[in-house]
């Protein structure tokens, strides 16, 4: 039941509660609270569990090239959503996903340290060429459907990726946890539902998030061995909590399209 709750529910609680967050504060800080790591996190901790840390350890090296890819998956799509509907642009986005999880692939053999820095480059890439959106508001309605419909959507993907994993091996294994799920939920029902302009600002959100992501993984990588399931874990929770708040403050201060929240103003 507990292995239950963290491989599938945990994460399908994550689509809902970001989609209430994205409606009322805005697509970017939606998308920023979307890329922590409540798919990703509770795979590894179980692979550790079940598998033993130093297969956990090459699990979470691996995933460093999921989580580049993720970025790609986002720049991609917030390329195209303005020109194609949202089947077409899910489907482009996923392929770019792929490409660069075939590139990185390699990368993530030569060790951890040149797959964190691949990882790095391509985020920080990914962010940059990211389009602009004009300015949209920060409170949405949701609708009695979007919330369940999101979240069971979630869940199928979620099972999927959590179901074939464990049959390919550590780096395999370790790839699969990033397939965007939370990510591609996000981006197809905003497409669908509210357009693109508001589309582009979770995926902005996103990439702000994902730094943190890699952050988690690699400390994850780093201290499995070393410092045991329970340090490590802790070690990465802080390394990805610190992260996240950083790039929260940068993404609101770059004024993108959705208001900034009262509370969130006055801390800065």
């Amino acid at each position: 039941m507990i292995e239950l709750f963290f491989k599938i529910v945990l994460p399908v609680l994550m689509i809902g509660i970001v989609t209430l967050v994205s409606h009322r504060y805005g697509p970017s800080v939606g998308g920023i609270l979307g890329a922590v790591p409540a798919k990703g996190g509770p795979i590894l901790l179980f692979l550790a569990l079940d598998q033993g840390r130093s297969f956990a350890a090459t699990s979470a090296a691996a995933s460093l090239g999921g989580a580049g890819g993720c970025g790609v998956f986002c720049l991609v799509y917030a390329l195209v959503c303005r020109r194609v509907s949202w089947p077409l642009a899910g489907a482009a986005a996923y392929g770019a996903f792929v490409a660069t999880w075939a590139v990185m692939l390699p990368i993530s053999s030569w060790g951890l340290g040149p797959a964190f820095v691949a990882t790095l480059s391509i985020l920080i890439v990914s962010r940059r060429l990211l389009p602009e959106a004009p300015p949209v508001g920060g409170r949405r309605a949701t609708t009695l459907t979007d919330l369940p419909a999101r979240m069971l959507t979630g869940a199928g993907m979620v099972v999927f990726v959590t179901t074939v994993g464990p049959y390919f091996g550590a780096t395999i294994s370790g790839m699969l946890t990033t397939i965007p799920t939370v990510a591609a939920v996000l981006a197809l029902f905003t497409h669908a539902q509210e357009g693109p302009e508001r589309t582009i600002g979770v995926m902005r959100g996103l990439t702000h998030g994902l730094l943190g992501f890699a952050a988690f993984l690699t400390v994850v990588a780093a201290t499995l061995v070393p410092l045991g399931i329970a340090g490590a874990f802790a070690l990465a929770g802080t390394a990805v909590v610190a992260v996240q708040l950083v790039e929260l403050r940068s993404a609101l201060r770059e004024r993108r399209p959705e208001a900034v929240p009262a509370g969130l103003e006055a801390a800065e």
